[in-house]
């Protein structure tokens, strides 16, 4: 029979059950999925051991009647003179003692229903005896629940890691699909890493931060698959195998059962510790891991905008730096257009070729023709020294002509970063790519000049502007350039992204 069967019939808790079995005064066979199978004689076996418990008999000598090193009517004598001595209060317990010494009751054998029915209290009102008699129960649903969520983070990061540094996936800005595989990869992970921890050392990050380990009921660690089927249950009955909402149902539930006392179904066969001791020092560890993580998975998400191309690369591998950053930070629209421009044609971003030039991707549309006529996306003019890419720049001059100008600021970001993050003595730590656009974007998006130095690459940025004024854009939530009526507008910008070392000879050209 299962347990549960089984504290009904004995008026045990499971709590009580488990430590009588630790303590080795009964042993349940094993069913072929490893849950325990409880007879009658389990059963038996447990009322004596009530009935014992009631009249106030210890524990060492109930072990001792089980092991046959004494019998019942050599220790009832004994016993009973210890309850005459004791005060009023005991006189139930006295009178079952009496009555069982009149019976010359066998500890193998006497009725203990019989003498259970003549207590004044009922199955349902535990002696105390028997609070002491079991497997201490956790419940702290709060330090479980942030346990868990720290082993989740970490395990999330692992997959972003991943999806960075090796795909160069723009985690910040995943598609829903993104974030489905993400949820499947981080349950797969969970799966993998934490019956390992479990199983070699009872702890996983989460747990260790705040006091809590796993064990078998013995005291040993899980084997494998014990911590594997533990995981299993935590992940479906506690975490609804991460699905939005039927998460947050079962995460509820679960908190509910935890915080009454309820048995958890990964806690069939194991048992959860808790110690407090030195609370607030472990409370701050918890919050420093979280900032940690947080900083962890902010530079991740950095790794992923470093180019595949670094080095002295060539005209080519750095419109395919180029190309691979701007599908990074999802600039899908042409640059020379102003931001979130939509049209009933659609759009897309152009390709950046080794000559400078631009082209159609494949499968995109495309703006032919637009309500308001903007300023051509330059072409970019590489220069190069023995095959090796040593400089970037473009330029563009609008004289009296009736143009809008688009701010200049992706292309100016996107130009440059390809260049700064793939050279060797770059230090994502010191200038995280999205800082450096951002710093960039700021700019040129107010069209004003500037220049700094970031990894021996320096960026220069000029223009020259009158005749025009701010406005928003059409279809666009950014402001442009437009002509003033009835003047002469005039625009120039010169960009340069070099090297360092060759700016005398650059700033020649300039």
């Amino acid at each position: 029979m299962k347990i549960k069967e089984v504290e009904e019939l004995s008026g045990m808790t499971r709590a009580n059950i488990r430590f009588y079995e630790k303590e080795g005064l009964l042993s349940p066979q094993r069913k072929s999925n490893g849950y325990r199978d409880y007879t009658e004689e389990d059963v038996e076996t447990l009322k004596r051991i009530r009935l014992l418990r009631s009249i106030h008999i210890s524990l060492e000598d109930i072990k001792a009647l089980n092991e046959n090193v004494f019998e019942l009517t050599e220790l009832l004598p004994a016993h009973l003179i210890k309850l005459k001595e004791k005060n009023q209060d005991l006189e139930q317990s006295r009178f079952i003692c009496e009555q069982l010494c009149g019976a010359q009751a066998s500890y193998r054998s006497f009725d203990a229903q019989h003498y259970l029915d003549m207590l004044n209290h009922s199955l349902s009102e535990v002696p105390p005896e028997l609070k002491e008699d079991s497997v201490p129960k956790v419940t702290a649903p709060w330090r479980r629940y942030f346990a868990r969520m720290i082993d989740e983070s970490i395990y999330a990061l692992l997959w972003d890691a991943v999806l960075a540094c090796f795909f160069h996936i723009n985690i910040m800005e995943m598609s829903w699909l993104g974030w489905v595989v993400e949820l499947i990869m981080t349950a797969c992970i969970l799966l993998l890493i934490e019956p390992t921890l479990l199983s070699c050392f009872g702890i996983t990050p989460g747990k260790i931060l705040f006091g809590l380990r796993v064990s078998a009921e013995s005291g040993a660690r899980l084997t494998w698959r014990e911590a594997f089927q533990r995981t299993w249950l935590v992940l479906g009955k506690g975490s609804g195998f991460h699905i939005p909402v039927y998460r947050l149902i079962r995460e509820y539930k679960s908190y509910r059962d935890c915080r009454v006392g309820e048995n958890m179904e990964w806690e069939e066969e194991n048992v959860l510790w808790l110690n407090r001791r030195y609370a607030p020092a472990k409370a701050v560890g918890a919050v420093f891991l979280m900032m940690l993580l947080t900083g962890a998975t902010f530079y991740i998400w950095q790794a992923g905008a470093i180019p595949k191309n670094r080095g002295n690369i060539s005209a080519a591998q750095y419109a395919e730096n180029f190309n691979e950053m701007q599908t990074f930070y999802q600039t899908d629209r042409q640059l020379n257009l102003p931001e979130f421009y939509l049209t009933p044609d659609g759009d897309s971003s152009l390709r950046l070729t080794d000559s400078g030039t631009w082209e159609k991707r494949n499968g995109g549309t495309y703006i032919v023709n637009t309500a308001n006529a903007y300023a051509a996306l330059p072409q970019l003019h590489f220069e190069e020294m023995d095959g090796v890419l040593t400089g970037v720049s473009f330029s563009a001059e609008y004289k009296n002509e009736n143009i809008e100008i688009a701010s200049y600021g992706d292309l100016m970001a996107l130009t440059a970063l390809s260049f700064i993050c793939a050279q060797d003595s770059y230090n994502l730590t010191a200038a995280p790519p999205s800082l450096l656009y951002r710093r960039i974007k700021e700019s040129a998006d107010t069209f004003q000049d500037f220049t700094f130095s970031e990894a021996g690459i320096t960026v220069e940025a000029a223009f020259q502007c009158c005749g025009y004024e701010f406005r928003q854009a059409q279809y666009s939530s950014s402001e442009v350039l437009v002509p003033v009526y009835g003047e002469e507008p005039y625009f120039q910008v010169e960009y340069r992204v070099y090297k360092s070392g060759d700016k005398i000879a650059i700033n020649n050209e300039f």
